[in-house]
């Protein structure tokens, strides 16, 4: 029976088993629609963020310090950090669907001028400040993404949904970095080659913005009439902002996932920084960067393996009643591969930790994500899944600072790697108890 929320195409009970319910949710017309929207997005994030490392990072006149490479990370992500909450605010306020097509044609538009600045020889700045516009417009349309899903996904679909989408994702990102590296392969090295990586990023971010623009307005909600508050100026801005944080803490399991999420999301930014600094400076000769990438190129290819086998387990592993425990498992996979990332040198084991981090990682948040779909109401999704994306970079910007400081020069991260792996046993197992203590 169709539920109230309008973009459900959904008329029978999903048939048993993880592939017939697979084949079902992607024979959801509207789910299709919205799936289509993000792998295009991400396709050009995949470009984009490929296009900026080989620049910054990989370039020959170029050193990868743990600080260089830090700060480049953190002052990517402070932009949403401050204008997150607002963010939040347009996504209960606005079409969504509006939202999501506009905001794409925007990141087209500031990865147009990108290319322009890269070609006629603009300073570093000014295509820094370009990259910072785009990455925080992405940082709003991922959150935008997640409100909508509810729209086009039944209830008790979400944790297949939650499971595919951010794993399709992960890997168009994925495929998006091939296409760059393919597009330098095609163009050579230098300015030219990040010209043309920009300029194909610009025209896959116009492609998914007219996809979203397919939508009927007000399908990916939010509701009409919602909030009092929603219909005020932006002096309430701010108040609707606290409402939503006030609505998250009266949901404590939302607010608990969330916790745990910060704690992924910290590790993994100091992971990333020390896997970038380690392929650059240990894994490939000083005067050979390109080799530099390539390690790169495949420890982040195991990520994504490790996060598609997350997606293909989270709907047998996360069943209704079982979500905390497999979130818990999840930690603990996650603290292996956290665990072997840290102690070995050699490419294929750093492969095989990647992978597990990955499974880990993406396993646990389609467990949270599900956990917070469930649990808070669409007039407040908006803001709740803006906060949870402030979450992830504040976190991360958090890690990129304590990175300076933890990792060593050659990447090699060592007993730090085994305080991360401690950690993520830790919250897993806290995890697993307090849920116990909970149901007791």
């Amino acid at each position: 029976m169709p539920t109230s929320q309008g973009g459900l195409d959904r008329a029978a009970a999903p048939p048993r088993g993880v592939l017939p319910e697979l084949g079902g949710l992607l024979r959801t017309r509207r789910y299709l629609h919205l799936l289509s929207v993000r792998l295009t997005g991400q396709a050009a994030d995949g470009v984009f963020q490929a296009g900026l490392a080989s620049l910054f990072f990989f370039s020959p006149e170029r050193q990868a310090t743990p600080a260089a490479v830090a700060f480049a990370a953190a002052v990517l992500l402070l932009p949403f950090t401050v204008v997150g909450p607002w963010a939040g605010v347009l996504l209960d306020r606005r079409s969504r669907r509006s939202v999501l097509g506009w905001g794409n044609l925007l990141r087209a538009a500031i990865a147009l001028l990108g290319a322009l600045a890269l070609g006629t020889g603009a300073p570093d700045v000014v295509v820094g400040v370009l990259a910072l516009a785009v990455l925080s417009v992405n940082r709003a349309l991922l959150a935008g993404l997640s409100a909508a899903l509810p729209h086009v996904v039944a209830p008790d679909r979400f944790v297949l949904a939650n499971s595919v989408t951010p794993t399709a994702g992960t890997v168009a990102a994925g495929a998006g970095a091939t296409v760059a590296v393919g597009v330098t392969a095609a163009v050579g090295t230098g300015a030219g080659a990040d010209v043309a990586a920009l300029a194909v990023a610009a025209g896959a971010y116009a492609a998914a913005g007219l996809i979203a623009l397919r939508f009927p307005p007000q399908l990916l909600g939010p509701p009409p009439g919602g909030p009092a508050a929603a219909r005020r100026g932006v002096r309430a801005s701010a108040r609707d902002v606290v409402a939503g944080v006030r609505h998250l803490r009266e949901r404590p399991p939302a607010a608990a996932a969330l916790g745990l999420i910060a704690w992924h999301r910290w590790s993994s930014g100091l992971t990333t920084v020390a896997m970038v600094v380690l392929c650059r400076q240990t894994l490939a000769a000083a005067d050979d960067p390109s080799a530099g990438l390539a390690a790169l190129g495949t420890l982040l290819a195991a990520v994504a393996v490790g996060s598609g086998a997350a997606a293909v387990l989270a709907p047998w592993g996360a069943r209704p009643g079982r979500v905390h425990r497999w979130i818990t498992a999840c930690l603990l996979v996650a603290a292996a591969g956290q665990l072997g990332l840290g102690l070995t040198a050699s490419p294929a084991l750093l492969a095989v930790a990647a992978g597990l981090l990955g499974l880990g990682g993406q396993g646990a948040k389609i467990g949270v994500d599900t956990v917070v779909q469930r649990s808070v109401e669409d007039a407040y999704r908006g803001r709740v899944f803006t906060a949870y994306d402030l979450v992830f970079n504040v976190s991360y910007c958090l890690a990129c600072g304590a990175a300076v400081l933890l990792v060593p020069a050659d990447g090699r991260l060592g007993p730090v790697a085994v305080a991360l792996a401690a950690g993520y046993a830790v919250c897993g197992l806290a995890q697993g108890r307090g849920r116990t203590r909970s149901a007791a």
